[in-house]
């Protein structure tokens, strides 16, 4: 199973959103984990305005208002591609644990998953 700290594992502070945020996501994630029956390895879970910043600085990211920032998202490793297949088929299973994912074919090597619709309100979304 996820952990918290795998979500956190910089041991940023948190607030009570964030706190609540991240035990929703965790919630939600191992839903997910539960699942798909595989392991899952966190990449990016909570981060804090300054990790933020390098990662647009070094264009890794485009969004000065991530879910990332707030506890509402994180990415897990998809070498393969098969989780990001897994969850375009079992869409179904993403709307009852309640997920939202960036579409993997823009995010090749990892699926990002948030707990907060993105403002298209579709499942899989655009970056």
């Amino acid at each position: 199973m996820i952990s918290l700290h795998e979500l956190n594992p910089n041991e940023y502070p948190v607030d009570e959103e964030a706190k609540e945020n991240l035990e929703t996501l965790l919630f939600r994630m191992n839903k997910i984990r539960e699942l798909w029956a595989k392991p899952m390895i966190i990449t990016s879970g909570l981060r804090n305005k300054e990790h933020q910043l390098k990662l647009i600085v070094k264009g890794l990211s485009t969004a000065t208002k991530s879910n990332h920032l707030i506890g509402a998202a994180c990415d897990v490793k998809d070498a393969d591609g098969s989780l990001g297949e897994w969850c375009l088929e079992h869409v179904h299973i993403l709307e009852e644990v309640g997920l939202w994912c960036e579409h993997p074919k823009y995010t090749k090597g990892w699926v990002h998953f948030q707990i907060v619709p993105p403002r298209s309100g579709k499942r899989f979304f655009i970056p």
